[in-house]
């Protein structure tokens, strides 16, 4: 029996499969660009929300996303956790560029708030598989 390397099938994906690889190549390339932008003087990175809150928030969601797909034997707590941690230390390393205190927890919040909107389908997901399928309640038993 061969495997079943289709996308939606009931088997395993492969590890080197195309969307396996695409993927963790997503996941690269939104760290490296988060980074980038963090590093890089404020008027080089492009803008493209009105709001410099949403665009940490839509930079966290979209690389949370790659990086639930691209580590996908790693738990929920675990990707979270990752994230968490790097938006962190990409936020307090501004403090030593003099960035004010109140500006990188605005940040880091609006980051904070990317990445949960992320996990949190997958987390209501699991949470509601765990009450098995919905059965219609038994009709009542005849009268007799």
């Amino acid at each position: 029996m061969s495997e079943d390397r289709s996308l939606f099938g009931e088997g395993r994906y492969p590890v080197t499969g195309p969307y396996a690889i695409l993927a963790r190549l997503g996941f690269l390339g939104t760290g490296l660009a988060i980074v980038a932008a963090v590093l890089l003087p404020s008027s080089f990175p492009p803008h493209f929300l009105r709001s410099h809150y949403l665009e940490h928030f839509a930079a966290f969601y979209v690389a949370a996303l790659f990086g639930l797909a691209a580590m996908p034997r790693k738990s929920l707590t675990t990707v979270g956790s990752i994230y968490l941690i790097f938006a962190g230390v990409l936020e307090s390393s501004r403090l030593l560029g003099g960035a004010p205190l109140r500006a990188l927890i605005d940040n880091w919040a609006a980051d904070l708030g990317g990445i949960a909107a992320a996990l949190g389908p997958v987390l209501v997901e699991r949470f509601r598989r765990r009450f098995g399928p919905f059965a219609p309640p038994p009709p009542p038993p005849p009268e007799t």
